[in-house]
Parts: C-alpha cells; structure tokens; sequence
C-alpha cells in the first residue's frame, strides 16, 4: 500500500481504492440516494475548499452528496474511474478543481488544447478565434502583449518532450479546430466546453455571488486529459473552482439540477 495514498486519505478524512498508480476517494454523504457530484483534485489543496463548503451546506439542511476524488501521481484517471464506475454512483455533474484560473483571476473555461507529439517540429495553423473572444482576452489580460496571447492561445511553440533523451521527438499543445498535422500523433484530444447550461449557470452565478465580479468564458491553456476522464462518468463536466463561499452558492445551485435515475454499487 502507497504510504503517502495512506497519508492523504486521512488527512481528507478518505480512503484509498485500488486503481492503478493509487487513488484517493473522500466521500461527503448526507444520504443514500441524494444529488451528488464529484469534485476532482489535482492535489490535497484543490479539494480543501470543496470540503469545507459541503460540511457548511449539508449542516445547513441542503440535500446533496459530494465525493472527492483525488488520483496519486502516475495514475492512470480514466482507468481508476472505470473501475470504480458503480461505486461512485449517478452524478449529477463532476467538476475539475484542479485548473488554475487564468492569470490568477475568476473564470470559467470555455476550451482547453490537446497535447500532440512529433518526431521534428513543423509549423502549427493558426487556432481559429472570433473578435468577441479576442476582445475579451485582451480585456482580461491586460497586461500580456500581443506576441505572448497568440503564442499562449492561437499558436503554441513546440517544446522537447518529457521522454526527449530517450526517445527523440516534440510535443505541443494543439487548440481545438486546428488540423493535425502530418505525422503528429494525438495524444490528448482538445476540447470544447459547454457554456449555456444550467450547470454552468450555476457555476457562474456562484462566482459572480461571491467575488463580485464579472465571469467571461475564456480558453485556457491547461492539461483536458482530467476532463476528458471525468465526461466518462458524466457529460455534465466542466472546471470550476474558487473561495469556499463560491463552493457553497455553486453545491446549492447544483442541488436543484435535475438528478439522473439514482445507482449506485451500494443498491
């Protein structure tokens, strides 16, 4: 048993499930069979505030389970969730805690780039973006110029890989609607997130409520792989974080969502 899966899960008041590389499962249940939603954590920190929101509201009479799910380092997420697919039951959404805010301040995301890989670098199309967008990154990057948001958010550069001194080869990010390029292999998809839902509404009120400000939908150059294992658990999937007061107003928005037909390993 991996000491530091043992040390973490009762830090967090958890427990360790078998997967591969290790993980950690903290469980919020109010009662069997309510709304629940899962929050992923890249880290211990990311599920501290979570945490703390869900003891508040559940002390406060709202109905709704949470479960956070914590992988260790060299897990292999989808596969851990596959697994553990019946345990953790119907979701009425999952959340990734993980995804640092752009530049350090309130948003939600609206795409995130894949990762591809390449025996020699060639050059990457330009990744498409409306003026809307463009006006409101540079109105929420003030501070960045030019060169530095196309090459952030429309044309990344190529960088060594991990594996390079073995293995060769280069790796970039790749922005959803741009072509892979020939002889590239994909190795985590782009995505594109909703935005005009009722789970983002929510999100989004939640962070307007507590930080009194505005919340745009901005890409964000960040790792989707997380993301990507969560939507096999539920469609319903997106990044969120923030104060733990922006927890409590987004967990009791989410608990008057419509929750799919209950499972769960338990029934």
């Amino acid at each position: 048993m991996n000491p530091e899966a043992l040390r973490l899960a009762a830090e967090l008041g958890g427990s360790v499930l078998s997967a591969p590389g290790g993980f950690v499962l903290v469980e919020r249940i109010q009662g069997h069979g309510l709304p629940q939603v899962a929050v992923l954590g890249r880290t211990a920190e990311d599920l501290r505030e979570p945490l703390a929101a869900v003891t508040a509201i559940q002390a406060r009479g709202v109905a709704l389970n949470v479960v956070g799910l914590l992988p260790l380092p060299g897990c292999d997420l989808a596969q851990a969730l596959q697994l553990h697919r019946r345990r953790l039951g119907a979701l009425v959404c999952a959340l990734d805690a993980g995804l640092p805010w752009l530049d350090g301040k309130p948003m939600l995301v609206r795409r995130l780039p894949g990762r591809i890989a390449r025996a020699v670098p060639v050059a990457l199309e330009k990744a498409p973006m409306g003026p809307l967008e463009k006006a409101d990154l540079k109105l929420f990057l003030p501070d960045w110029d030019k060169a530095r948001r196309k090459m952030t958010f429309r044309r990344p550069e190529w960088r060594e890989a991990p594996d390079h001194e073995q293995h060769g080869g280069f790796e970039a990010d790749l922005w959803p609607g741009v072509p892979l390029p020939e002889g590239a292999e994909l190795r985590v998809p782009p995505l594109v997130l909703p935005e005009a839902t009722a789970l983002t509404d929510a999100l989004r009120t939640a962070l307007r409520a507590a930080t009194g400000q505005p919340i745009p939908f901005l890409p964000l150059p960040g790792d989707p792989a997380p993301l990507h294992a969560l939507r096999t658990l539920t469609l319903k999937a997106t990044a969120f974080r923030g104060p733990v007061r922006a927890w409590e107003l987004a967990f009791e928005g989410l608990s008057r969502l419509p929750a799919p037909p209950h499972f769960c390993a338990r029934c």
